[in-house]
């Protein structure tokens, strides 16, 4: 092993260690095989969901059964480590949101589990959401919020309600445009708008945020580590483009 991949094991290992004491994380298990990269370890006990259940985040639904499948109260951290891998994301330095980039090293980050496309950011405003935008056809999405940590079930209601700006329109009109109600079986408005992609020139890639990942400071940023660590500390991760076609951030 070289001298650079020694010194990022050895950090890894540090921050490992540190942020099991803060969170009060189990240990992974100590036979567990390691593959190129960073480590692929199962989840800590209780951030899996149940046998037999999708991980699958397909939908925004989807997302609300895995969510009251797992254990309370719930971290964002948690859900993230229960999602399937290998995990396709895109990452940007946009501040352009309401879950704005704080710098390159804490992105905003999206998820692809098709059709559904979720986003975080390590910190900063918005830090204690999942954002939604599940794909329509013509470059639209389906609105929708989860805010974290969960202490119950969740109503299948609950991420279509708390985001409104006014009593007609949502926060996300507010960057996004043409929203309009979307019919639904749930007795609740919910809203599609334009879909958005981040402009090419903002992207933090997977392996940027591995880097995050491995000089992580637990003992300062636990909740930052910690996020971090959810998503990429267990299977593989990889860069995704959105479609070339879709209108990028500023151009709506």
């Amino acid at each position: 092993m070289s001298e650079l991949g020694r010194s990022a094991s050895g950090l890894r290992g540090a921050y490992r260690a540190a942020l099991l004491l803060l969170v009060g994380c189990s240990a992974p298990p100590v036979n567990q095989a390691e593959p190129q990269g960073l480590p692929a370890r199962l989840p800590d006990v209780g951030c899996v969901v149940p046998a037999g259940m999708s991980n699958t985040a397909s939908t925004i639904a989807d997302t609300v059964t895995m969510i009251n499948a797992l254990p309370k109260p719930l971290t964002l951290a948690c859900l993230l480590q229960s999602l399937a891998r290998p995990l396709a994301i895109n990452g940007t330095n946009s501040t352009f949101s309401a879950q704005p980039a704080q710098g390159r090293r804490s992105p905003r980050i999206f998820l692809f589990q098709d059709p559904n496309v979720m986003s975080i950011v390590p910190e900063g405003p918005g830090a204690e959401l999942l954002e939604f935008g599940e794909t329509r056809p013509g470059y639209r999405s389906l609105k929708a919020e989860i805010q974290f940590p969960v202490s119950a079930q969740l109503a299948a209601t609950a991420p279509f309600e708390g985001f409104m700006f006014t009593s007609q329109i949502t926060t996300c009109a507010v960057c996004h445009a043409a929203e309009s109600d979307e019919p639904n079986s749930l007795g609740i408005r919910e809203f599609t708008t334009q879909a958005l992609r981040p402009l090419p020139r903002d992207n933090v890639s997977a392996a940027s945020l591995e880097h995050e990942l491995a000089i992580c400071d637990a003992a300062v940023e636990p909740e930052r580590c910690a996020l971090l660590d959810g998503l990429l500390g267990y299977g593989t991760v990889t860069d995704r483009d959105f479609p070339a076609a879709m209108a990028t951030f500023g151009s709506n």
